[in-house]
């Protein structure tokens, strides 16, 4: 049984090992190796501290293992992150996520979500009723960067 609650700083260690995993594994179909290592590579723990005090931030538990997370910027109205560890991707984890931070930006009284989705995830955001604006490059501070495609849905 999955249940979803807000992210808490002895999460940290899992939601980084969801993350990296999901980008290794789930991204490889889009990206090079390099892109791969310039967006997981510069991941650590405790850069999810500011995440979890000013974002909000959920993680998807099952037993006592985070099997995905989703974050929410609620002052801008951006979905920064929806990430599930590959063996828990299409059981509805991502989608309960997504969900769940719709509600949360609803209950701000958010009109819109917008996000910048790799490309490996616009179908899923599709599929949850996101629409394509265009496409863009997301930069990391290594310097290297991705392409990705923002989305916008009305809620």
């Amino acid at each position: 049984m999955v249940s979803l609650r807000p992210a808490e700083q002895a999460d940290r260690e899992q939601i980084l090992e969801v993350h990296v995993s999901a980008i290794r594994a789930l991204c490889a179909t889009h990206y090079t190796p390099e892109q791969i290592e310039a967006w997981a590579g510069r991941l650590r723990a405790d850069s999810y501290d500011r995440v979890i005090r000013e974002r909000e931030l959920l993680v998807a538990i099952e037993g006592d293992v985070v099997i995905g997370f989703g974050q929410l910027d609620v002052a801008t109205g951006e979905v920064e992150a929806i990430y599930v560890r590959p063996s828990a991707v299409r059981l509805g984890v991502g989608s309960s996520l997504l969900c769940e931070l719709e509600a949360i930006a609803r209950s701000a009284c958010l009109q819109e979500l917008f996000l910048d989705a790799s490309l490996n995830a616009v179908d899923f955001y599709e599929r949850s009723g996101f629409l394509i604006v265009e496409q863009r490059m997301h930069q990391f501070e290594s310097g290297a960067d991705i392409a990705c495609v923002r989305m916008i849905k009305q809620i």
